[in-house]
């Protein structure tokens, strides 16, 4: 007998969602998931359905009704909700891809690839933070991975605040599982599907002990996600730090993509960075001590001070580079950050990458808000003489601004940065500033108030790279 409200191959609810194949089905819960169609749209749509639908489906209908008001570009988009007593259904975005459980079937993946898409689901999971939401149910099965590893946020078990730590020591488990295949049971219990995390002598083994080839930055990383006893970054923080962490630039080495951070607190999240450039320019110093045959440090030499090069933290030649330790999207009032996607690629050193704005529907950002940026940080205070922005187009408008405030993980207020260079109006496409003279600061902004149009008459504008003259 077929269960009263039960779903059927070519049905259509609602008028309008025409179910096309079940993909999951329980028949002891009455839980359901289907492939359909948007008759009315035409386009491909994922139901679930519950039988019955009233106090059975409320939990479903809830969560679906405050995911419908996330708007991130990573997380799947609801679409309807609809409770006919005898049974509910939610209808979602359909996303083509895999899931990471699934994608794990095939072993464990490359640091690089690992750490990209943790980097991806934490940028999504920092979108759902900024409502006031917990993802509350991030596992393995729950990321979903497209085309160019675009990663795709779904079956969100909404909570408040007071679970989002937990959806960062998630994360950590994700990493942990992209690094070796298993899962870390320090968390809570989820059906993964994935072995648990081998032990040793009953303590959980961290990935560089399981799998060769792992960067040792990446193992402190993962393993201080999982720990409780380290305060969690928010999900904004790791994707910078991720981000940083680029070790899929053959370019680089596996310690050189680290920069120091001006603070030296915090857990060893934040402060592996600093002790391995600290550890690096220490053995610089002492090699190329070597490299010249000058004296020990301890004295007795007959070299004159005269005959020795400086050695001076501060010492900067004129005109030289400064490093940028990281670039963080500023939002004008008025925006909701939809801008802020891989910042960091304005400031890569890779003119094949880019940061870039929104589409706007006119001038001056659609006059939607008053500006919008990136904020760089410099490492600490730093002389600066000169700055390039490569656009991807003529015609921008611009300022450069400077200050000493840290910037918090998504910034709006422009003000704490003082204008130190006038506004550039219709500017080049590869712009560099001069200034009048050096100005010593920590951090630097470029500030845009209009994108100019692109080659396509589209109000829109990119950076491939800022390059920053001391």
């Amino acid at each position: 007998m077929t269960q009263v409200g039960a779903p059927v191959q070519g049905e259509v609810l609602a008028g309008r969602y025409r179910l096309e194949e079940a993909l999951y089905a329980d028949a002891a819960s009455g839980h359901a998931l289907w492939r359909g169609t948007d008759n009315l749209l035409n386009r491909t749509v994922s139901i679930e359905l519950r039988v019955p639908g009233g106090p059975a489906a409320e939990q479903m209908i809830a969560e679906a009704v405050a995911a419908g008001r996330i708007v991130h570009p990573s997380v799947i988009g609801v679409y309807d909700a609809v409770d006919e007593g005898p049974r509910a259904y939610v209808v979602r975005e359909w996303v083509n891809g895999q899931t990471l459980y699934d994608t794990l079937a095939n072993g464990p993946l490359h640091p690089a690839r690992a750490a990209s898409l943790v980097r991806n689901t934490a940028d999504a999971l920092a979108g759902i933070h900024a409502t006031g939401h917990a993802h509350g149910n991030l596992t393995p099965s729950t990321v979903l991975i497209g085309n160019d590893d675009e990663v795709t946020l779904v079956d969100l078990h909404l909570g408040g605040p007071g679970q989002q730590p937990a959806d960062i020591r998630a994360l950590g488990g994700l990493l942990y599982a992209g690094l070796t295949g298993q899962w870390p049971d320090v968390l809570p219990p989820h059906r993964t599907g994935l072995p648990d995390a081998t032990r040793v002598d009953g303590r959980m083994c961290s990935p560089r002990q399981i799998r060769a080839g792992i960067p040792g930055y990446l193992d402190a990383l993962t393993m201080d996600l999982l720990d409780p006893a380290v305060p969690p970054p928010t999900a904004a923080d790791l994707a910078s730090e991720l981000r940083r962490y680029d070790v899929a630039d053959p370019a680089l080495s596996a310690l050189a993509v680290l920069a120091p951070e001006p603070a030296t607190s915090g857990p060893r999240w934040t402060r592996l960075g600093v002790l391995v450039v600290g550890v690096l320019v220490v053995l610089g110093v002492i090699i190329g001590v070597a490299a010249l045959g000058l004296p020990d440090f301890g004295g007795g030499g007959d070299a004159s001070p005269s005959d020795k090069p400086s050695t001076s933290a501060s010492a900067q030649p004129g005109g030289g580079p400064v490093k940028v330790a990281r670039a963080t999207f500023i939002d004008g009032p008025g925006g909701d950050f939809a801008e802020d996607k891989d910042p960091g690629n304005a400031v890569d050193g890779k003119p094949s990458t880019a940061w870039k704005t929104d589409q706007y529907k006119g001038s001056q950002l659609g006059k939607f808000k008053p500006g919008l940026g990136l904020i760089l940080d410099l490492g600490g205070k730093k002389n600066v003489s000169s700055v390039t922005i490569a656009f991807d187009h003529p015609g921008a408008t611009f300022e450069l601004r400077a200050g000493n405030e840290q910037p918090s993980s998504r910034p709006t207020d422009i003000s704490p940065y003082k204008v130190i260079s006038p506004s550039q109006t219709n500017s080049a496409a590869t712009t560099t500033i001069t200034l009048s003279k050096p100005v010593s600061t920590p951090f630097l902004v470029v500030w845009i108030t209009d994108t100019g149009t692109n080659q396509d008459g589209k109000y829109q504008v990119a950076i491939s790279e800022i390059t920053v003259k001391g």
